[in-house]
């Protein structure tokens, strides 16, 4: 193996231990717009921000009066074979931009009639970006103009409105929330890749869902499938892709042969160990029939 060998592999190992939660927040940091110092809740924000230990901030002149951004240490990202030099201490922005907004605000721009003056500060100062608003609501009970305003700015102006109580620790508490889903979010995106498209739903890690790699797996998916069904057993299940191996054969067969549902109702079901010894069962005119419903009906909303 050669150095760079040895460097890209560990470059690989360290970039993977950044991204796992518990440990990715360590390498997202809060930049606050230096005018926050100025508002009425500024200095508040930043002793309790000093104080809180798993976020780390720092001041910087912004080009939006009261923005918040995300920043990530690029050794996070994804890493090019090509030109692996191990981590850095480059931060890069990330999607999410915040602006803080209190009452007093909301209605200087109703009365100003600004809100999309408000709006489009942050879209042309930070295009392609997701945009949020942290509304400091008070206790009283908003007007009628400024919930109108509120919804506005989400349905009109295309921004996420966060409410917020006008207190600075519940804001702190918004902001630990929003950093945490931040830094997840590489580590999420890169356990959902394997997963895009249809084979999501065929390959979930949950409990009792199927893997299916290739051709391998469809068999046990059907399996899984008939035994969601009333009256459907494992050994009914089994009976029944023994002469049925996928469903398309089943619902072509139901669809065009008139003997279909006799032959199905018919079928001997399989049975292992003593169970062998037992009478003879078979599937029934009633789940046969069942299946027909199922597999040829054209109603929406045929009650199987």
């Amino acid at each position: 193996m050669t150095s760079n060998d040895k460097l890209l592999k560990r470059a690989i190992r360290d970039q993977q231990k950044r991204l796992r939660p518990g440990e990715c927040l360590k390498y997202v940091r809060l930049v606050l717009d230096i005018r926050i110092i100025s508002a009425s809740f500024g200095q508040s924000l930043l002793r309790t921000l000093r104080e809180t230990l798993d976020l780390k901030y720092e001041l910087r002149n912004l080009p939006v009066n009261q923005c918040i951004v995300w920043e990530r240490s690029a050794g996070q990202l994804l890493l090019d074979p090509a030109e692996v030099k191990g981590l850095c201490d480059e931060w890069q922005l990330e999607e999410h931009i915040a602006r803080i907004l209190t009452h007093d605000e909301l209605k200087h721009l109703i009365k100003m009639d600004l809100l999309e003056k408000y709006s489009n500060e942050l879209k042309i100062n930070y295009p392609g970006k997701q945009h949020i608003v942290l509304y400091l609501k008070p206790t009283d009970k908003p007007t009628h103009r400024e919930s109108q305003a509120l919804i506005e700015l989400q349905i009109l102006h295309q921004l996420k409105v966060y409410e917020v109580p006008n207190d600075v620790e519940e804001l702190v508490k918004e902001l630990q929330r929003l950093s945490k889903a931040i830094a997840e979010m590489p580590y999420k995106k890169q356990k959902n890749e394997p997963l895009s498209g249809f084979k999501k739903f065929l390959a979930n890690d949950k409990k009792q869902c199927v893997q299916v790699e290739g051709c391998n797996g469809f068999r046990r998916l059907f399996q899984q499938h008939l035994n969601r069904l009333p009256l459907v057993t494992l050994e009914v299940a089994d009976t029944i892709i023994e002469k049925y191996s996928c469903p398309k054969t089943l619902m072509e067969d139901l669809a065009n042969n008139p003997d279909a549902v006799k032959e199905l109702a018919d079928l001997k079901i399989k049975r292992s160990g003593l169970k062998a010894l037992q009478t003879d069962r078979r599937i029934g005119q009633v789940l046969a029939k069942k299946l027909q419903l199922l597999y040829t009906t054209r109603e929406p909303d045929t009650l199987i």
